[in-house]
């Protein structure tokens, strides 16, 4: 007959199992939030041109004419990132605001199931990340290239230069910012009270 002394070890048990599980779930999201996953990415080595050119490409340039985009262009840098590739983690602590050029990013969040659900897809001329460039604070989910995706970035430290340097359009941007994050927030807001109006 086999000993059974190894089932009865502590290490074996089922419930430490579980909380052993559970312990290398949280350390590894610790890892992830403290990766920032743009260091993974290449930057696309454009001219401020070369850049400014890729703005006045989308919707988003609309209120800004040429000469704006030409000075906005010096505090953006452009990005590539192909199907599949991370962005940024949920909860991880990155500044960074990106505008897409080209291509798609799906935000996702981590459910109180522990399950990540898709919460929005992103296209050209959408901008992501606004919130953590105006406060600082850890994104608030995950985003991931649907495919062959190309976006620029700009940085709260960016941002800082272009308050000294351009105060004028530093504000226009940040107003713009948070048109954008306002439009959001109401549209969750509306979706919120959807689902509830459907529970009843």
């Amino acid at each position: 007959m086999r000993s059974s002394r190894h089932s009865r070890h502590p290490l074996f048990d089922w419930r430490t199992v579980r909380c052993l599980t559970g312990d290398w779930t949280y350390l590894l999201r610790a890892v992830l939030r403290s990766q920032d996953a743009m260091d993974k990415l290449k930057p696309i080595k454009f001219s401020s041109l070369a850049v400014a050119e890729l703005i006045d490409k989308t919707n988003w340039a609309n209120e800004f004419n040429w000469q704006d985009i030409r000075i906005l262009a010096r505090y953006f840098t452009a990005y590539e990132a192909h199907r599949g590739q991370v962005i940024f983690y949920e909860g991880a602590q990155a500044d960074y605001m990106g505008l897409i050029i080209s291509g798609a990013i799906r935000i996702s969040k981590t459910g109180s199931d522990n399950l990540v659900k898709p919460l929005v897809v992103l296209r050209a001329s959408q901008t992501f990340g606004e919130l953590s460039l105006v406060d600082g604070a850890p994104r608030s989910g995950l985003a991931e290239s649907l495919g062959t995706t190309q976006f620029v970035i700009t940085s709260r430290r960016q941002l800082k230069f272009m308050s000294e340097e351009q105060p004028h359009l530093a504000f226009r941007l940040l107003w713009k910012v948070s048109e954008t994050i306002s439009r959001r927030l109401r549209h969750t807001s509306f979706k919120l009270l959807d689902m509830s109006a459907s529970q009843h």
